[in-house]
């Protein structure tokens, strides 16, 4: 079997370089599912170190994914089912890897919901959506992602202005406004079909009426209390959110309306040839 290490350590380059991915996954065709599984498996351990947020966590995690690249390497030198098929291979060792990702991610499941900015928990939160949206290569789905993500910024915000943590809440504003930026360029250079133009396009228009209402809450109850910047930063990112969702409203608006052009153009005329 070939050696791992090398492709595993330009994909996970690539994921903190926010490179893309893809491309290096297409350098190694015939490794493209093991080594999806191995960053996967990315998830599992940071979930189960769950510390603090530091430079050595990182290196701990890739330290200890390689070396088991390495075991597993070893391991198919006498384990019994490496004389099976290899689709029969592949299906026990996912089985193996769902266990394993199961355990773990019992740890950061736990944390996505409750875990704020500066919390221990809150790195292996950014750290498992981080590795999600590497390993979804799917442009709809991972369309969906970007928006779940960017609507759990906006919550984490909301729950540091109501516990008090004015100034961490307009940073989290910020970092909405960014989750959403990158979410219309995500939209403008994603190739999606009808079906997924439409979907999203449903969902854009509910989490639109929702947030707006939401951000102008928030920005009458600060102003309210009293912390009228607090109040503005809410108010611009309000503003930029909205160009935001427009552009890609438009956007899905004008693929969906050519798409439809395209196939009336393709049924011709009752009488023409």
């Amino acid at each position: 079997m070939r050696d791992l290490t090398r492709p595993l350590q330009e994909c996970l380059a690539a994921m903190d370089d926010k490179h893309n991915l893809q491309e290096v996954l297409r350098r190694y065709p015939a490794d493209r599912d093991e080594l999806i599984a191995l960053l996967r498996l990315s998830i599992d351990l940071g979930g189960l170190e769950a510390p603090a947020a530091d430079p050595a966590f990182r290196l701990r995690a890739r330290n200890r994914m390689l070396a088991a690249a390495v075991h597993r390497r070893q391991a198919r030198r006498w384990n019994p089912l490496a004389v099976l098929p290899r689709p029969v291979v592949r299906l026990a060792y996912a089985g193996a890897l769902a266990a394993a990702l199961l355990v773990g991610g019992l740890t950061a499941a736990a944390a996505s919901d409750s875990s704020l900015p500066g919390d221990p928990l809150y790195a292996v939160k950014l750290g498992v959506e981080h590795a999600r949206l590497a390993t979804t290569f799917d442009s709809a789905a991972r369309a969906h992602l970007e928006l779940q993500f960017a609507d759990a910024r906006l919550a984490e915000a909301q729950r540091l202005f109501a516990s008090g943590r004015v100034q961490e809440g307009v940073r989290g504003m910020a970092q909405y406004d960014t989750a959403m930026t990158q979410f219309n360029r995500s939209i403008a250079g994603s190739a999606l079909d009808t079906r997924a133009i439409d979907d999203l396009s449903r969902v854009l228009d509910d989490r639109a009426a929702r947030a707006d209402a939401s951000l102008k809450e928030l920005a009458l109850s600060l102003a309210a209390g009293g912390d009228t910047e607090a109040a503005a930063a809410v108010a611009r990112t309000q503003s930029h959110v909205e160009q935001a969702w427009s552009g890609s409203k438009r956007d899905l608006q004008s693929r969906g309306s050519a798409g439809l052009q395209g196939g009336h153009q393709t049924r011709p005329a009752s009488g023409q040839p």
